[in-house]
């Protein structure tokens, strides 16, 4: 009975996770994170807060030393809703079996055909064969999104079905293949000037961009961003771990857009010197997931390995202490996800669904006070050790906080253990004393 309600959750969970669009995100989000990670560092030393060191380097270097760190930038982090269009049109081809490069490119003029063919700036006569680069970032990246997953949906389908221009066998394959992407590209490039001739109509001389900016990512946005939002990522990740699902993954493919577009957000207030709750930053970025939420893994089991080296009375999880301490020390816990094992035991899904949630709200409300400031800096990879990574992102206040939810993680999931541990001991006597008779 217990597996059959099991599999009634887990299966919708496993269709969703295995859409073809949904890998395609996920796949596709994971090609700009050099860009996020790398760009920002960049953007930080151009932004360091220290007037006296600035003034020292600028007496130096002169007065605009900052200014190649943010060309680094501009061209990083700033277009990664560009290269996302890019990458999952690519990745949603790759994983239907067909050729990739052109849907990735068609992605592209997609995108751009959507876009203005001039700049209007605040004051004064629109400029044309001139871009707003500002919809290269995180403000395009929810629309880049649909027209890759879109593009790549109707190239595949146009190439599977055999709806191309079929060159003789005698033309080298590389030419072929060209030939064959011509006729999704017509179909494409036409349904996008519809696209723009539409969005213009109905938005004022608006975009299609800038439509899904305003009426889809900043409602969603300001979801991800809340306290309710920042709750739910962290017990949906925990939640489909228990039942055996990637949780991080999945969650990561939905909202890593957002997150990034929230740091991206709070990475332009930074620019101007305007980062603050008051001036409209997010709490709720890349950062806060990466670097809080996940440390010593999914469900942060730092608390259960504690418990393992220094109080457990079984020797199987005194050995799976010993195994699964390394790992966790960069926030990989799959030995005690599965080892333990976390997935479906009804012991751990308490703690393994609260401690998350309880760092979420702490850390939520460590901002929300002014405790820490909200996170523009550096985006550090998932697997960077907790007190490092607290420091690198938000200073000593970071590494504070992490070390306090190491310590309710501890806390809470100690009692849980012990019940575990005491089924695990008495099993384990049982078992010598049916040996010795």
């Amino acid at each position: 009975m217990k597996n059959s309600n099991s599999q009634k959750i887990i299966m919708p969970i496993m269709k969703f996770v295995n859409m073809k669009g949904i890998i395609a995100l996920k796949d596709g989000m994971l090609s700009i994170l050099p860009l996020t990670v790398v760009g920002s560092i960049f953007l930080i030393i151009g932004q360091i807060p220290f007037e006296g060191f600035n003034n020292a380097v600028a007496n130096i270097f002169g007065a605009d030393w900052t200014e190649p760190f943010m060309q680094v930038h501009a061209g990083t982090f700033a277009i990664m809703g560009l290269i996302s269009c890019f990458s999952i049109g690519y990745s949603y081809a790759k994983n239907s079996g067909v050729e990739p490069l052109p849907a990735g490119v068609l992605s592209l003029s997609s995108f751009f055909i959507t876009l203005r063919s001039s700049y209007i700036p605040a004051e004064g006569e629109p400029i044309g064969d001139a871009l707003s680069k500002v919809w290269f970032g995180g403000q395009g990246i929810i629309g880049a999104i649909i027209i890759g997953l879109t593009v790549g949906a109707i190239y595949t389908v146009f190439i599977k079905r055999k709806i191309v221009i079929k060159m003789p066998e005698q033309v080298p394959q590389a030419i072929s293949k060209q030939f064959e992407a011509m006729t999704p590209a017509f179909a494409i490039f036409l349904l996008s000037m519809i696209v723009y001739i539409v969005s213009k109509a109905i938005s004022n001389g608006g975009t299609f961009i800038e439509m899904i900016y305003d009426v889809i990512q900043v409602p969603l946005q300001g979801l991800t961003g809340s306290l309710p939002g920042a709750i739910g990522i962290a017990f949906f990740i925990s939640f489909l771990w228990w039942f055996g699902v990637h949780g991080q993954s999945v969650v990561n493919g939905i909202v890593t857009a957002l997150l990034l577009s929230n740091l991206d957000a709070n990475k332009a207030l930074l620019a101007a010197g305007d980062l603050s709750l008051e001036n409209g930053a997010h709490i709720v970025t890349q950062q806060f997931l990466d670097s809080f939420l996940l440390i010593s893994g999914s469900g942060i089991t730092f608390g259960l390995v504690v418990a393992m080296l220094f109080a457990a009375k079984s020797q199987q999880y005194k050995a799976l202490g010993k195994v699964a301490s390394l790992p966790a020390l960069f926030n990989v816990n799959e030995p005690i996800v599965f080892g333990f094992p976390v997935v479906m035991n009804p012991v751990m899904f308490i703690p393994f669904m609260l401690v998350p949630v309880i760092s979420a709200i702490l850390v939520y409300g460590a901002i929300a006070i002014g405790f820490m400031t909200p996170f523009a800096g550096v985006t550090l990879p998932w697997s960077t050790p907790a007190i490092i990574s607290g420091l690198m992102v938000a200073g000593w206040q970071g590494a504070v906080v992490q070390i306090l939810i190491l310590a309710i993680s501890t806390i809470v999931y100690y009692p849980f253990f012990r019940v575990q541990d005491k089924i695990a001991y008495d099993n384990e006597q049982a078992s010598s004393q049916t040996e010795a008779a």
